[in-house]
């Protein structure tokens, strides 16, 4: 991992905001109005896992409540470091001001929402990007390759029970295209990225672990050509059924191929499974003007050949464009909805601090809700020239409803067994049943330790 330089290492905590109630976030109860519906809960940050694999001097602290927060405290900290997003803001602020109280030397700042200029003076120190790098000199160390950690999720249900568990996998950390709306541009807009041999060492994890199904959360999987298509051969030669978030302009080029080596497993169901894709919208005017540098019906023919091969797909989806209206919006969203995606992601247009957006609509129509609760990208928080910002939550709750009926779990669950006999015979439905069983045996103490890693 780096060289160890013998150094008095500070103590430091890394935390995230903490939680209000019992439940978790929900990415898919937050993009639905289903009373039937799959759930797949926010139990761990990414983030911080990276900085304690890589560094493991520092300790972290994963969606707290307050209480737990609080007495954290109390056992004395050099320093204190918050990860959080734009609409944990005030959180964020809470709990400098709790750190500061109990006599913490000093409080720094990481993640998206230390992008937001307006509150950086409440921290001694801000961190823009992926930081092991930056924060390793301070433990007296040298990082050479990032170690990926174990990050294991799992999907449930509302009874329950775990339909499966699944591997997260980063192979760059960053995208370099630019869209306007976006704050990674800003965060980090040369990928990072993760070496063959680090990613190797975290599939054969999953994979000791019982784990099959991997989902590769990059946020522009392929930006780099030569790295995407090695680490596709690594996930077939471990046997996983994978899935990425991509661009459809590289996806539209890979999914015959990916199928194909699906189908050369012979009776076996590892292979490509599906993607998420940012449709942001169905108008192409409206692509070019946020800088997507993709076609709309490019985007469309690829999440049909998706379906053509029975794959899964996600989709990104946004309305509040200052040429939407509610009637275009009637129009507009069942279009959307009869594309049949499995999760449809919709959200509010929301200018991020230091995004070329932000500026743009600060300067033409002015950002009236300072609340950044809001800025959750579910909320109207700038003057709409055509919606009034309290029609949104009513838009929102159509759209859900509209794009995620109570049949449409049902609809993936079809897909997915389908495909498990299709691929596999009797035993890929065995294969698929498995999953479920291991999922609710899973023994997560073991599985979401550290990576037992040689010093280099």
């Amino acid at each position: 991992m780096g060289q160890v330089i013998s150094i008095m290492a500070p103590r430091v905590l890394f935390t995230t905001i903490y939680r209000k109630g019992p439940e978790p976030y929900d990415y898919i109860g937050a993009n639905t109005r289903s009373w039937f519906r799959y759930y797949w809960p926010r139990i761990q940050s990414f983030g911080l896992r990276f900085l304690k694999q890589n560094i493991p001097e520092l300790e972290i602290l994963e969606f707290p409540t307050w209480e737990e927060y609080q007495k954290k405290l109390q056992e004395g900290w050099d320093v204190v470091g918050l990860s959080f997003y734009l609409s944990e803001t005030h959180e964020a602020i809470e709990m400098v001001d709790a750190a500061r109280s109990a006599g913490v030397g000093e409080v720094w700042a990481g993640n998206y929402g230390a992008l937001t200029t307006a509150i950086q003076d409440r921290f001694d120190k801000v961190f823009v990007g992926y930081s092991e790098h930056q924060l390793a000199p301070y433990f007296g160390r040298q990082i050479k390759d990032i170690i990926h950690p174990p990050l294991i999720e799992y999907l449930n249900t509302p009874i329950n029970v775990k339909l499966n568990i699944y591997g997260v996998l980063f192979t760059t950390r960053g995208c370099p295209v630019g869209c306007k709306f976006c704050q990674t541009p800003v965060f980090c807009n040369k990928p990072n990225i993760i070496s063959l041999k680090s990613i190797e060492r975290v599939l054969a994890y999953y994979k000791e672990n019982g784990i099959n199904v991997v989902l590769i959360e990059d946020e522009n999987f392929g930006c780099n050509r030569r790295h995407a298509d090695e680490v596709v051969k690594l996930l077939d030669k471990y046997g996983m059924v994978w899935g990425c978030m991509a661009r459809a302009d590289y996806l539209r080029k890979k999914i015959d191929d990916w199928a194909e080596m699906r189908r050369k497993n012979g009776r076996h169901i590892a292979g490509f499974g599906g993607a998420a894709i940012g449709i942001e919208n169905l108008h192409q005017e409206r692509l070019d003007d946020i800088k997507k540098k993709e076609g709309t019906e490019d985007i469309l023919d690829t999440i049909r050949k998706l379906q053509k091969y029975g794959l899964g797909t996600v989709g990104y989806y946004m309305i509040g464009f200052e040429e939407d209206t509610i009637e275009s919006l009637k129009v507009d969203i069942p279009k959307l909805a009869a594309l049949k995606i499995d999760i449809t992601q919709i959200c509010v247009i929301t200018p991020l601090p230091q995004t070329p957006l932000w500026k743009e609509i600060e300067e033409k129509y002015g950002i009236w809700d300072h609340d950044y609760h809001n800025h959750d990208g579910k909320h109207m928080v700038w003057n709409h020239p055509n919606i009034p910002s309290e029609e949104f939550p009513k838009i929102l709750d159509w759209s859900f409803k509209q794009t995620y009926s109570w049949y449409t779990p049902i609809r993936t669950s079809g897909r997915v067994w389908g495909n498990a006999y299709r691929y596999g015979g009797l035993s890929g439905v065995r294969e698929v049943a498995a999953y479920i069983s291991r999922a609710n045996k899973f023994d997560w103490n073991q599985g979401l330790r550290l990576l037992k890693v040689d010093e280099e």
